[in-house]
């Protein structure tokens, strides 16, 4: 290997970032998320979920965590920590509000200059002592190491590349290094892969990103590192802040999804109705369907208006965390005068244009559906109301004609009874009187029930 291929002192950090608290969840779930967070660096609890969720070393990492609070050291890290004969390093934890943060560190343990794939055995170490999982919200490489001597503008590039493909050896396409600047007097490069489907798990997962700093050779070792530890809690909360807003981004592309198939049901429905429309005009209402159509019309709005809600939700997280994210950062530049960060403020520029406006945008355009659901519920409801009522008036006419019917038929048979007294040896049923009461009683039950509907239309 040529001299260039060279670095001093590489040194990895991944920065993995989980759920703490979902909106919603249930203890038993907020639980989960812990031991998703924790199986990462306790052997004990690297198991499944069921087997765990009663251990005691659980309870007792639950202790440590405060609900309201802006952020708790839930691990500190210790002295550095041999893992292999020249990698050292240490792990960190956090509790950042509802979310968890873990910083896993690795650094070669002495001074002298390092091949550039150390990046690579480092990185692998780090990913074996979390057993090769992944942050939940996402993760963030952070890799940095000290040139041996002056390199041009080109040179060094080719050397980050070299940096890059050891910690993403997979990776065939062009490596993009335009977003680049100055990060405590290091040439930075911010180099990040969106997912390739947002709405899928494992894809969000995958999506890359990765930051170096090639420090020049003039600055000694020990003001670089001590420069690079002041910053470090900065570091964690500006990526925190970044990747709540890809995983808001990511729920709201699934959100968006739900909202779609909801409303494609929501046009069925309509046409559905039409064709009971035309049944209800043709005398033929079916109200055992309409009432089935209202159950599920019903249960279609309340997914619609909780996931539009939760949509919004995601809309105001990227608000709230892009400020954030924006305001860490310029106490990064304030504090450190040898950064120029414009590379990494792109980030925010990006996100405010492409996934606030997005998610703006879809809110708008899935907004009528709720009004549309609303109108078709009150449409169906309202003619089951109108059947329901003619029924009810076609009830009462029945119940008063058959009244009066029967009323005249009595008054009749006791008034031919007393006039035509009937023989004791023919049957009731058969006598004169009894045939003209049936009849008195049916004329009369026509005539009331056509006087009835007449007067209440």
């Amino acid at each position: 290997m040529n001299q260039q291929d060279h670095l001093i002192y590489p040194t990895v950090d991944l920065f993995i970032y989980d759920l703490q608290q979902g909106l919603g969840q249930t203890d038993d779930q907020i639980n989960q998320n812990r031991h998703y967070f924790w199986r990462k660096i306790k052997p004990d609890l690297n198991q499944d979920y069921d087997k765990v969720k009663d251990d005691d070393l659980l309870k007792q990492l639950a202790t440590l965590e405060k609900t309201e609070a802006d952020y708790v050291e839930l691990l500190r890290p210790q002295k550095h920590k041999k893992f292999q004969p020249d990698i050292a390093g240490y792990d960190y934890a956090l509790q950042l509000g509802d979310t968890y943060a873990l910083q896993v560190d690795g650094g070669v343990s002495d001074e002298l200059s390092k091949p550039i794939s150390q990046f690579q055995d480092i990185k692998k170490n780090i990913e074996s002592r979390i057993d090769h999982q992944q942050g939940k919200i996402g993760q963030t490489w952070y890799v940095w190491g000290q040139l041996e001597k002056i390199y041009n503008d080109e040179e060094i590039k080719a050397i980050a590349k070299q940096c890059y493909l050891q910690i993403n050896p997979d990776y065939q396409g062009e490596i993009n290094l335009k977003s680049q600047g100055t990060f405590l007097g290091a040439t930075a490069f911010d180099i990040w892969e969106q997912p390739s489907d947002w709405t899928d798990e494992q894809s969000f997962r995958n999506s890359f990103h990765l930051l170096i700093c090639l420090f020049p050779p003039q600055r000694s070792q020990k003001e670089i590192t001590e420069t690079i530890a002041k910053v470090y809690f900065d570091l964690i909360r500006l990526f925190c802040y970044r990747h709540k807003i890809l995983w808001a981004y990511y729920q709201s592309r699934k959100l968006k999804n739900k909202l779609k198939t909801d409303f494609h049901q929501v046009q069925k429905t309509v046409k559905k109705i039409s064709v009971l429309g035309q049944e209800i005009n043709q005398g033929k209402p079916n109200l055992e369907e309409l009432q089935k159509t209202l159950t599920d019309t019903l249960t279609i709005l309340s997914q619609y208006a909780i996931n539009l809600s939760y949509l919004d939700d995601q809309g105001r997280t990227i608000k709230v965390n892009l400020n954030n994210y924006d305001k860490r950062l310029e106490k990064i530049s304030r504090e450190n005068s040898n950064s120029q960060l414009q590379f990494m403020q792109q980030f925010s520029e990006f996100s405010t244009e492409k996934y606030l406006q997005q998610i703006e945008t879809d809110y708008i355009n899935l907004s009528p559906g709720l009004t549309l659901l609303q109108n078709l519920i009150n449409t169906i409801q309202g003619t089951i109301d109108i059947y329901q009522a003619k029924s009810d008036r076609n009830l009462e006419n029945f119940i008063g004609s058959a009244g009066i019917g029967l009323a005249t038929s009595q008054i009749a048979s006791s008034v031919l009874v007393a006039q035509y007294p009937p023989s004791s040896k023919i049957p009731f049923f058969l006598t004169t009187a009894f045939g003209w009461s049936v009849f008195a009683g049916v004329l009369t039950s026509i005539i009331a029930w056509i006087f009835f509907k007449k007067i209440r239309r």
